[in-house]
Formats: C-alpha cells, sequence, structure tokens
C-alpha cells in the first residue's frame, strides 16, 4: 500500500512539474497583444474623449484601434444606444504604424446629464496576421 502511494504521488509530481508554467513565461493577451486598455473622460459640458493603449509583444506593422463605438443612455432608461461609430478608416489618428505601442484618443459632444460607454475593439498585427480584442469602458456622466 505504501508503494503505491509513493508511486501515484512520483506521477503527480511529474505530471505538476512537466505543465506547470515556467517562471519566466510571459502572460500576454496573445500573440500580437500584450495589453490594452480604454476609458472615457468626461471633459465637461457634455464633451467626452474616449482614450486607447494598445502595446503589442514586439514592433507591429499597425496597432491602436479598429473602431470605436459610442454608447448614449438617459437617466430615464437603462438601455444603451450606439451614437456614434468612429472607424480606423475615417479617423487616421486610430492606428499607429511600427511601433510596439501606440496611444490616441476621439473625441465626442454628447448631452450634458446623460451617461456614455464606448466599445472599442483594439488591434495588433504584423505580417498580415494579427488580433484584436473588444473593450466596454467604463460609464461616465457628460
Amino acid at each position: 500500500m505504501r508503494n503505491k502511494f509513493i508511486s501515484s504521488m512520483v506521477a503527480f509530481l511529474v505530471f505538476a512539474l512537466c505543465f506547470a508554467p515556467t517562471a519566466n513565461a510571459a502572460i500576454r493577451a496573445s500573440e500580437y497583444l500584450d495589453s490594452y486598455s480604454a476609458y472615457l473622460y468626461a471633459e465637461g459640458g457634455g464633451d467626452i474623449s474616449v482614450w486607447f493603449d494598445v502595446e503589442g509583444t514586439g514592433t507591429m506593422d499597425e496597432i491602436g484601434a479598429l473602431s470605436i463605438r459610442m454608447q448614449e443612455k438617459s437617466s430615464y432608461t437603462s438601455t444603451w444606444t450606439t451614437v456614434k461609430t468612429y472607424s480606423y478608416t475615417n479617423y487616421s489618428g486610430m492606428l499607429g504604424y511600427d511601433n510596439i505601442f501606440y496611444s490616441s484618443h476621439v473625441d465626442y459632444s454628447g448631452k450634458a446629464g446623460y451617461s456614455y460607454r464606448a466599445e472599442v475593439t483594439v488591434w495588433a498585427g504584423i505580417n498580415g496576421d494579427g488580433d484584436s480584442r473588444v473593450i466596454l469602458t467604463n460609464a461616465v456622466i457628460a
């Protein structure tokens, strides 16, 4: 019985050590995205700025945001409505080129007293391939 227990423990330890992550392993969001974030600022008078930061795993051909969907909600409803969509094809400042890190923003003129949030699709790509993630920002009151 004792030999069976010891054999089981040895097998467990060998399995655990073989499949445990190493101390030097980097934790990344993906093969292309190292880290990313997006957030809103209420600038006053109904003005909102949507900021995003994207860090690649190395120098990327393209890095930044593909789209930003601005959403609005009044205090009388629980439903968020998309009121503006920004796309990298129409807003050149949304993507950076040949960078490891990129940070930028877009501005929106909303209605004072309304709540706003944004759905930001970040992207990093190299050699015709890449990866994206969708971030839902915090909500702010304009």
